[in-house]
């Protein structure tokens, strides 16, 4: 379908805006900020108008009106010296915040508090991969919703992501897979959703799908008008035969639960009413569904258009499962580059602040599948090993030996939830970095880089310089610290790390940063 058969409005969104000049909305915002098409700032949104836009095109005809990727100049990218405890201070990648995520097509589908942006991403492509390289292969280890592995599909490149969260990981398949799906049949299958919620509605249709069994919350996180809603979509979802038209649409009821719940996000997933919010006893979740899969439909469909520049589209893999398992299934020296964001030192419960899809979409069961992810994820949860026998460095870092001792000394009268059990966390937590480096160095090309987005944390007072700590873990198999861009600050969290039993009585203010730990693999 060409321009002329679309009915577009004089005035236009960014979305529509980018579908009529036939581009993604992210590469149409950077035209915009970089004032290289005509459009007006209404508050935060662009608008576009329809004459102004179609005089562009025809002075611009014959010539490629595509922004070009901006370009990075690294300002050192030789090995140098590194102490430990040293910072440096050459910013070179800019804000990981993943709320600049949420009006870019793929990325915008699941809010994701522990993500990073995809503007990063593609800086840090630009500094180290060669443009010349049409073959670098990439890897996330911890892809989340799948930030990295979407930026370096889009270029063309092989893609490998490791995710132990099955709902974050099916989100990351199925954006991944969308380049392939049929477009028509999706569309007709959305249609009929709304047709389907229509007549269960008026029709007071009773849901064949029960609420999970094994998921318990202080408040009921439904209201039973919208948890009978719920239910309807799921039995739509069961009858789909398709695999594929099943992932859509349990991603999409995954991205928007929480909104239409009596729970949000504060960061961390907790009761409207503790947080000041009236609890939600209407919603009209058949439209709620449609917006956010009419939403997916158009983004696939700008995907595969984009897509379609390859004769042969590139490779991709999402393991389910932990990348510090023993065996990772990937040839030994294979990887290129690495960009990822572990969890980081804070307690951030990832798993438990994904419950509410884990049970809903059938992905667990029963608590006990729950504390089979706590266990396996990378850091652990405090509360899995503060009770633990006491735990020993595997690397020899002599500061964070200090630390640790420190922590281990502070608060002896809490026992487990004092000093004694954050420091078997801290232990738990660095000895995984360990783990992390030693089998990534088995993994990389002579001379590859690893990027790693990892943030500073305060416990029982003290705070844990975590970047200086995994580039001095990094150097003990090998890596070379190349750099340490501080890329933000006041990070979203300190709510979290700033609470009494994490600073105890230090009243000490401490700044939340975020730092792109940059290294070089041994060559």
């Amino acid at each position: 379908m060409n321009r002329s058969e679309v009915e577009f409005p004089q005035v236009m969104a960014l979305s529509e805006a980018a579908r009529f000049i036939r581009v993604s909305e992210k590469t149409l915002g950077e035209m915009a900020r970089q004032n290289r098409i005509p459009c007006q700032k209404a508050g935060r949104e662009w608008r576009f108008l329809k004459a102004a836009l179609e005089e562009w095109l025809k002075g611009e005809q014959g010539e490629s009106f595509i922004a070009p990727r901006p370009q990075t100049q690294p300002s050192d990218r030789g090995p140098r010296p590194w102490k430990q405890g040293e910072f440096f201070k050459e910013k070179g990648f800019g804000d990981t915040a993943f709320s600049q995520n949420r009006a870019e097509p793929l990325h915008r589908w699941v809010p994701w508090i522990a993500g990073f942006s995809s503007s990063f991403v593609d800086e840090v492509f630009d500094s180290l991969i060669p443009s010349s390289s049409k073959q670098a292969r990439i890897c996330d280890p911890f892809a989340g919703v799948g930030t990295t592995l979407v930026e370096g599909f889009r270029r063309g490149y092989q893609v490998i992501g490791f995710e132990i969260n099955p709902y974050a990981a099916l989100a990351c398949q199925v954006k991944l897979s969308s380049f392939q799906y049929d477009l028509p049949f999706l569309k007709r299958r959305i249609q009929k959703f709304a047709q389907f919620m229509a007549r269960a509605q008026s029709s007071r249709t009773v849901p064949k799908s029960m609420p999970p069994a094994g998921f318990k919350s202080r408040d009921p996180f439904f209201s039973p008008h919208v948890e009978r809603q719920v239910l309807l979509v799921l039995d739509f979802i069961s009858d789909q035969p398709e695999t594929w038209i099943q992932d859509v649409f349990r991603v999409a009821l995954g991205a928007v639960m929480v909104s239409f719940s009596n729970y949000s996000y504060e960061p961390s997933l907790g009761r409207r009413v503790s947080a000041g919010k009236q609890e939600i006893l209407e919603a009209d979740v058949n439209l709620i569904m449609k917006k956010k899969l009419e939403e997916m439909e158009r983004d696939i469909e700008l995907f595969q258009e984009e897509l379609s520049q390859y004769a042969q589209p590139p490779n991709f893999q999402v393991f389910k499962q932990s990348y510090l398992e023993n065996r990772p299934p990937l040839p030994p020296h294979s990887l290129d580059l690495i960009v990822t964001s572990p969890p980081y030192l804070n307690n951030y419960h990832y798993v438990r602040n994904t419950r509410p899809q884990l049970f809903w979409l059938g992905m667990v069961e029963h608590s006990s599948d729950l504390k089979q992810l706590e266990h396996s994820s990378f850091g652990k949860f405090w509360q899995t090993v503060r009770a633990g026998p006491k735990l020993e460095l595997k690397v020899p870092v002599p500061e964070l030996i200090q630390v640790i001792s420190g922590l281990d000394k502070a608060n002896p009268e809490g026992g487990v939830y004092g000093g004694r059990g954050w420091a078997n966390y801290a232990v738990a937590y660095f000895n995984d970095c360990a783990r992390f480096f030693e089998i990534t160095k088995k993994l990389m090309k002579k001379g590859g880089s690893v990027v790693v987005v990892i943030g500073n944390n305060i416990l029982q007072g003290m705070e844990i310089k975590t970047d200086h700590f995994l580039a001095a873990i990094a150097e003990h198999y090998g890596f070379k610290a190349i750099n340490l861009h501080r890329v933000r600050t006041k990070r979203t969290g300190s709510s979290i790390t700033n609470s009494s039993v994490r600073v105890g009585g230090n009243k000490q203010r401490v700044e939340l940063y975020e730092t792109a730990v940059e290294l070089r693999a041994p060559g």
